[in-house]
């Protein structure tokens, strides 16, 4: 009896072990940008003065759903409608994840920007309000970029960045251009003299 006990017991171990190695210690990109947009969504509720708003979001539908769904949860206490006589419009500037290499060779820098400009229009009265670049960076290793993308979102995935120096890139490449470029110029050019 003892030793089933200490057989389950260490299998429990090794299972709960194991699954540690799988559990993900970064926050995702979507994450990071819920805490850009917490700070949006203060930003905001400074501005405004009114409980009545429709909200209006200009970009791509990814950046139209996820800043709509965050701002509405954010600003609780605002009554969100289309008929509303008050208006927010939100223009994200600029909305992407920047990856970039780090002195450790197995790490990325991983950095989340956020800009925009919001117009908001009550009783007649339309003013700009600019909403400077929000930005969070973290460290994460190279191996868990997967795991912090979201690819549902086009905004929450970049690419990463290679370190190594590529010949085919850097020299083949080019000159395959340069030899296309003439060669069919010496085909056009002969075609037509013919």
């Amino acid at each position: 009896m003892k030793r089933l006990g200490a057989m389950l017991l260490s299998i429990m171990l090794m299972v709960s072990m194991s699954c540690m190695t799988f559990a993900q210690t970064h926050p995702t990109n979507a994450m990071m940008f819920r805490q850009l947009i917490d700070q949006l969504s203060l930003s905001l509720k400074k501005e405004i003065t009114s409980t009545h708003y429709a909200l209006n979001i200009v970009g791509g539908n990814d950046e139209k759903e996820f800043i709509r769904n965050e701002m509405m949860s954010r600003l609780s206490e605002i009554t969100w409608t289309s008929n509303a006589e008050n208006s927010v419009t939100v223009t994200p500037i600029e909305m992407r994840i920047i990856y970039a290499l780090t002195d450790q060779q197995d790490f990325l820098s991983r950095t989340c920007r956020m800009s925009a400009t919001i117009r908001i229009d009550e009783q007649g009265k339309s003013r700009i309000v600019s909403i400077p670049l929000f930005s969070r960076s973290d460290t994460i290793p190279l191996n868990e970029v997967h795991m912090v993308q979201q690819p549902g979102y086009t905004f929450c995935t970049a690419t990463v960045p290679n370190d190594g120096w590529n010949a085919f890139d850097s020299l083949v490449k080019p000159m395959l251009y340069v030899l296309t470029l003439g060669f069919s110029t010496w085909l056009l050019f002969s075609v037509r003299t013919q």
